[in-house]
């Protein structure tokens, strides 16, 4: 009723494994959707959790280390970096955490 639509461009389809090819072609040209989703994110989280949690969520640990060595660079006080690291860099897994179960050794 609100006239909007979906953007069959930007939209994308997630199949389990387990869908045959002959499947997964007729759900895409059912939908007209021509774009499946393998490793794709939303809201800067996976689409798809595998077993290999540690693996899956190694990106948030790649993103935080690359924001701690930026700061290594700048001439902070060993204080000034022990509050950017609380302030910032815990709130970095924050909203992954929200969402997602993440192991201890992450």
């Amino acid at each position: 009723m609100s006239g909007q639509t979906i953007n069959k461009g930007k939209s994308a389809v997630l199949f389990s494994r387990n869908t045959s090819d002959e499947d997964r072609l007729a759900v895409k040209e059912t939908l007209q959707i021509p774009n499946e989703a393998v490793n794709d994110r939303y809201l800067g989280l996976p689409v798809h959790v595998g077993a290999s949690r540690s693996g899956t969520f190694s990106y948030l640990k790649d993103i935080i280390w690359q924001r701690i060595m930026g700061w290594k660079e700048k001439m902070l006080s060993k204080a000034g970096k022990e509050i950017i690291i609380k302030a910032i860099a815990q709130a970095i897994p924050t909203f992954a955490m929200g969402c997602f179960d993440l192991t201890k050794g992450l």
